[in-house]
């Protein structure tokens, strides 16, 4: 996967930015766990993905050079 520099302007390393559509209740719930936990949204969300991501198995995709 290509990425781009504007994506990761003015991240620290291993850090990208990115935009996901997700259900309007979860991003309510999301909102009011940063308030009362005192964190940042990304913190939240990075939390989540690593309990979630923890102990699973993954193949690395391998993406095809499109030509037109």
């Amino acid at each position: 996967m290509t990425l781009n520099k504007t994506s990761q302007e003015g991240l620290k390393d291993g850090w990208i930015r990115a935009t996901f559509i997700l259900r309007k209740n979860y991003l309510e719930k999301l909102n009011a766990l940063v308030y009362w936990e005192r964190k940042r949204i990304k913190e939240v969300i990075d939390d989540a993905l690593r309990l979630y991501l923890k102990g699973k198995k993954t193949k690395t995709k391998t993406y095809r050079k499109l030509t037109y």
